[in-house]
């Protein structure tokens, strides 16, 4: 019965779209097709997505869904609109946690000596599929005897390159457990894949132990914007985050925008901050993550700031993030010249 009636939508729909005469609200005339029927197609009916008289804007909203449609609050006729969800403003500080430890893979290891003094050396590692690091140690290394004894530490990480150097700093706290042959042999060539086997003081030993830290908590240092903050991540927050999707192309993207796009920067730095790109004394792209980018920007004669812009959206890949970038820059330009858009008119396709 179901099977029919879906049938019987397809064949309306194909009889609309050859000009088959409907009702004004597009609905088919036939009361056979809304026959109702508990928890089956049989209420459907084929209605038409381009009212008469649809104009240009009405098609480019349309398309827009059709590309995001999660976007679209739905609601029943009569019903007041529902207010829209606000936007995440920026990754939570367990994402930018998790960020910041993936797109680097070594950090100061900090032990306790026989004497209870803190020593903090060197270490790299790789990460298990919850961010926790899986540390490389030197069997005869001082840090490794110290863990042997009390197995409680801490690994210090922040990006040595800008400008994710600005972005955040994160200090990893638990205790050391040793992998089983088979993750220490898996960690091991992942680890002698990222580091290209080491050379000298760092290079592939047979020796070589695999230990996890396994994470109590996370001391978090944000450092951009309004939002610098100290605080402490639970390791169950931690792990539960995701590293920011753009991580590995932020960089370049940066680069690329402060050297080849520069008037694009101002002009999003002087949209942000309510001020028209003469007031500007300079400004400088600092990151981009998939929900918006932090900005240095200088208004003449009130100093530097860092701001943040959030995307209407999240961005899905470094293409999407370019996309939007331009059309943040288009966005600044037209309001900076008070620029209105003419729509044309487009010829209804269904309405006669």
């Amino acid at each position: 019965m179901e099977a029919d009636h879906i049938a019987a939508l397809l064949a309306e729909y194909e009889r609309s779209n050859l000009g088959a005469a409907t009702s004004g609200s597009g609905v088919p005339k036939d009361p056979a097709l809304c026959a109702p029927a508990a928890e089956t197609w049989a209420g459907e009916a084929y209605e038409s997505t381009a009212p008469p008289g649809a104009a240009a804007a009405f098609h480019k909203f349309a398309k827009r869904l059709r590309r995001a449609p999660q976007q679209c609050v739905r609601r029943d006729p009569g019903e007041a609109p529902a207010p829209a969800a606000q936007s995440q403003a920026k990754p939570s500080s367990a994402e930018t946690a998790r960020t910041v430890v993936d797109i680097v893979s070594h950090g100061t290891l900090s032990t306790l000596s026989e004497d209870g003094s803190p020593l903090g050396t060197y270490a790299s590692y790789v990460l298990d599929e919850r961010g926790q690091p899986i540390l490389r140690l030197r069997a005869e290394a001082v840090h490794t005897g110290n863990l042997l004894r009390n197995p409680r530490c801490s690994l210090f990480v922040q990006p040595e390159d800008m400008p994710a150097r600005l972005l955040a700093r994160a200090t990893l706290i638990g205790q050391v457990e040793p992998l089983g042959v088979e993750d220490a042999a898996e960690a091991a060539e992942r680890h002698a894949q990222l580091f290209f086997g080491g050379v000298a003081v760092d290079a592939v030993q047979p020796s070589d132990q695999y230990y996890r830290l396994a994470l109590d908590s996370c001391f978090f240092v944000a450092g951009m914007g309004a939002s610098c903050c100290a605080e402490s991540i639970s390791a169950a927050e931690y792990m539960a985050a995701e590293p920011d999707g753009l991580r590995e192309e932020t960089a370049a993207l940066v680069a690329e925008l402060n050297s080849a796009r520069v008037e694009d920067v101002l002009r999003i730095a002087g949209f942000a901050m309510g001020a028209g790109m003469e007031r500007l004394e300079g400004a400088e792209l600092l990151w981009v993550d998939r929900l918006g980018l932090y900005l240095l920007a200088a208004v003449r004669g009130e100093g530097a700031q860092v701001v943040r812009v959030t995307f209407a959206r999240e961005v899905l890949d470094e293409r999407d993030a370019r996309s939007t970038l331009t059309m943040l820059a288009q966005l600044a330009w037209e309001r900076e010249r008070n620029y209105v858009p003419i729509v044309p008119q487009i010829p209804d396709p269904v309405g006669k």
